[in-house]
């Protein structure tokens, strides 16, 4: 896919300064515009103060006084003392008259209605008491329960036109508030666009910015990141970036780059360093060093884990005759097949097998008792001399070879070295008790022969 900033490059320094100069210039532009919206908002804050406002308090003062009202109308009622309902009625009276006041007739007309309610209740009141002192109920033809309802109907009727009142007084004042917070509204809807015109454009720039370093800063650099941890891995081959946006970017990919493919060279060279450092050229085998390193790493195991060691070192006889009638090349040959026997021995366990010098080989059998270190000295033995070498002059070179065999449990050892040279020793008494033999050595530093 193509970049379409192929090509195109700007320095970030010259970036961050170009975006330093268009935040500056929009919050100058910012800070002006706010500026001129909250004196706009102080301006309607005045005007509801000065105009709307108190009338939504008087709706308040009506609202209370229709409350007192109300508790008046109740306390007439209730009341069952002439001089309680006189009070009570003067205050409703007094109240009632206060309405008159507010140059609201339809409610000054209303409150009055109450307060003749109020009177009618304590008129009936009173009629119950004379006819209950008198006994002119039967007289009259009106019974003090019929007194009772009138009284009754009287005090619904009242708190039904005080309730209509208080609905009314609270419609109104939800109308001024209704008119007060429409200027507010209008107001906030300005405050609202304009800052929604104000913060869209961050917003918009902010997006932009996170796309720009998140495509040409932060992903150029994660993706450098993780050539550089595939490079510490030993795993970086050729990789092509995405051509950087920023110049300073492309200098350090650039040296990236040249990084990896030093590297990789310098790791394919150490590969093959390594290798010829830790391999017999001639039989692929480890060589002596790979050996002692091997057998330290083993020793300590065992060591810690508590478990033998078998050390099996093989020589093969009177190589150096094959040398000199048959030449380098046959003996290099019969090198090869000996390595062949000791790896396809060892083929069905853990084992490092190393040419440890000349004619000589070394394993190290970890796990390994003394007893089964010898089955393996006495099976690559057998394999040995039955090898059949086809030399030239269609001469059959067959080979044997003297083994040695010690382990950790056949002696008290402070080191690798040790249990190396008493397989050493086992070695040196196999070849001086005839060759082609196997010997065993049991004890620290005590040649005992165990399978001979």
């Amino acid at each position: 896919m193509r970049n379409p900033f192929q090509g195109m490059q700007i320095s970030m320094r010259a970036a961050g300064q170009l975006l330093i100069a268009l935040v500056l210039v929009y919050a100058v532009a910012a800070a002006g515009y706010s500026f001129f919206l909250l004196q706009k908002i102080e301006s309607n804050a005045d005007y509801a103060q000065e105009n709307q406002l108190p009338l939504v308090l008087a709706q308040n003062r009506n609202a209370l006084k229709i409350e007192r009202l109300a508790s008046l109308v109740r306390s007439a009622y209730l009341a069952r003392d002439r001089e309680l309902e006189r009070q009570v009625q003067l205050q409703t009276h007094v109240l009632a008259r206060s309405f008159t006041l507010d140059n609201n007739a339809q409610l000054a007309d209303k409150v009055l209605e109450v307060a003749e309610q109020v009177k009618r209740i304590i008129a009936k009141r009173e009629q119950i008491r004379r006819s209950e002192t008198l006994a002119q109920t039967k007289t009259e033809g009106i019974s003090a329960a019929q007194l009772d309802k009138q009284a009754l109907e009287a005090y619904q009727s009242a708190m039904h036109l005080t309730d209509s009142l208080t609905q009314d007084l609270t419609t109104d004042a939800a109308a001024l508030a209704y008119a007060m917070s429409g200027d507010i509204q209008k107001t906030a809807r300005m405050i609202q666009l304009a800052w929604i015109v104000i913060l869209i454009l961050p917003v918009i720039i902010a997006i932009g910015a996170l796309f720009v370093v998140a495509r040409h800063i932060i992903a150029p650099i994660h993706t450098a990141i993780n050539y550089l941890g595939s490079i510490d891995r030993q795993e970086a081959g050729d990789v092509k970036f995405r051509h950087p946006l920023f110049r300073e970017l492309s200098t350090i990919f650039d040296a990236i780059q040249a990084y990896g493919r030093v590297s990789r060279d310098l790791l394919e060279t150490n590969t093959i360093l390594h290798t010829l450092s830790e391999e017999d050229g001639l039989t692929r085998l480890a060589n002596r060093r790979s050996f002692e390193r091997k057998l330290v790493e083993a020793f300590n195991t065992s060591v810690e884990r508590g478990d033998d060691l078998a050390i099996v070192m093989v020589d093969l006889d009177h190589f150096k005759s094959i040398n000199d009638r048959y030449g380098h090349q046959a003996g290099d040959t019969c090198l090869k097949a000996a390595a062949s026997v000791l790896s396809g021995v060892c083929s069905d366990r853990v084992c490092h097998i190393a040419r440890y010098g000349g004619e000589e080989f070394a394993l190290v059998l970890p796990a390994c008792s003394l007893e089964d270190g010898v089955c393996v000295a006495e099976a690559i033995r057998t394999s040995i001399s039955s090898l059949r070498i086809k030399a030239p002059q269609d001469d059959i070179i067959r080979m044997t070879a003297s083994l040695g065999v010690a382990s950790m449990r056949s002696g008290v050892f402070d080191s690798s070295e040790q249990i190396l040279e008493n397989a050493d020793k086992a070695l040196y008494r196999a070849k001086h008790s005839g060759r082609n033999n196997v010997k065993a050595i049991a004890g620290h530093d005590i040649a005992v022969p165990i399978v001979a």
